[in-house]
């Protein structure tokens, strides 16, 4: 059971098995109680909780939410455009010369276990906290509202649940279920609340760099063009692939090269390659242009936590990837039969004990601490257990494991 359970929060069984298809999702959300269960009723997870979508009363808000937020034009892309001197590229700050960074992937759900991992967060006391997208269920303005900002929704009589701050600074990236409500509530709504502590105008792009002498951050957007138009989506599928502006703004103003000797970190809501699930290879074939040494990758999407071994797809850089996605939702258990063949250094396949008597694992965040050439990633689970640790440092741009 999570440390601070609040019955006022969503259960986790009304996210387990959540579709990708922005269609199924925006029935799993009619699905949702209107009001939240006692604990008696979450311990005895529905049998068929998706037939309540099908309800009278649902069953017309499921498709009137889903035409009105599909149907129009996606929210245009934001770039930097540099007139106000914001490029996009900012400097790291710390205090007794060390950065702290939280990290978490798949947090925005609301449930209990959200809301235990924001408490450690918050006690890790990070400079900045970056979430590597996907805010449940369709992104729109009243979810991100609720499951990110911590706004009370009017009509819902749940607690809301608030992504917690850096000291520094405040990021988020775009993720698949933000654009599935064209990216609205993402770009228009949480972008302005986040950004480097004095920036007045919030976040500007969904792509950033943090760097300084030793290591430089780079977060990419693989959520824009991860959903497409409505239906024909399922036949020509999106590749996840990187908008133009955000290449053209790693190419002239951040501008990495072999000569650069700092390490780089990328982050991204879609992981580039998985033992477990489907890989996104495109990406990385355009950061290939910029990148000759292996990266330290660290992603989301899938829910759950995995260490990988380095590895790389042909055309595309060198990635030692960390999944991440285990923030908020339902955590998926590994299974016994492996989709690729990539070599995994440690799984997270520890069964959650819960008061909804659900199959799932832990959820949890990682810890990366920054001194001087010195890099240090802890992961860290809900109830504050440290589970998995790294070391590396940055020898001319190589990153070394220690």
């Amino acid at each position: 059971m999570s440390s601070v359970p609040d019955i006022n929060r969503k259960d986790l069984q009304d996210l387990q098995k959540l579709s990708r298809a922005p269609f199924l999702s925006y029935l799993q959300k009619q699905a949702q109680p209107k009001i939240p269960r006692s604990r008696a009723s979450a311990a005895k997870p529905s049998a068929y909780p998706l037939l309540a979508a099908f309800a009278p009363k649902n069953l017309w808000k499921w498709i009137s939410e889903y035409l009105r937020h599909r149907f129009g034009w996606k929210h245009p892309f934001p770039h930097y455009d540099g007139k106000d001197g914001d490029t996009g590229v900012y400097r790291l700050k710390g205090t007794d010369g060390e950065v702290r960074i939280a990290l978490a992937g798949d947090w925005g759900s609301g449930t209990d276990e959200a809301a235990c991992v924001a408490q450690r967060i918050c006690e890790y006391q990070p400079h900045y906290s970056i979430h590597l997208g996907d805010v449940y269920y369709v992104g729109d303005a009243v979810e991100v509202g609720e499951n990110f900002l911590g706004d009370p929704n009017p009509a819902s009589k749940y607690t809301p649940c608030e992504w917690p701050k850096g000291s520094e600074g405040t990021f988020a990236l775009n993720g698949n279920h933000e654009m599935y409500a064209r990216g609205i509530g993402y770009f228009d709504f949480m972008l302005p609340k986040l950004g480097i502590r004095g920036n007045v105008h919030g976040q500007r792009a969904s792509y950033f760099c943090l760097e300084n002498n030793h290591w430089r951050i780079i977060a990419i957007d693989t959520g824009y063009k991860s959903v497409g138009l409505p239906v024909i989506e399922y036949v020509l599928q999106p590749d996840c692939s990187l908008p133009q502006e955000l290449v053209d703004w790693l190419r002239t103003v951040v501008r990495p090269n072999s000569e650069d000797p700092r390490g780089i970190i990328i982050l991204s809501h879609h992981q580039y390659y998985s033992r477990f699930d489907c890989c996104y290879p495109k990406p990385a074939r355009q950061l290939a242009e910029f990148f000759t040494r292996p990266v330290l990758w660290l992603w989301g999407h899938e829910h759950r936590l995995v260490i990988y071994r380095e590895a790389g797809i042909k055309g595309g850089v060198r990635a030692f990837g960390r999944c991440i996605g285990h923030g908020g939702m339902p955590v998926d258990l590994p299974t016994a039969a492996a989709r690729h063949d990539y070599a995994v250094e440690f799984v997270d396949d520890r069964p959650y004990p819960n008061d909804e008597n659900l199959c799932v694992g832990f959820n949890g965040f990682a810890e990366m601490t920054l001194s001087g050439n010195g890099l240090t990633l802890v992961y860290v689970d809900l109830n504050g257990t440290r589970v998995f640790s790294e070391s590396w440092t940055t020898d001319r741009g190589h990153l070394v494991r220690v």
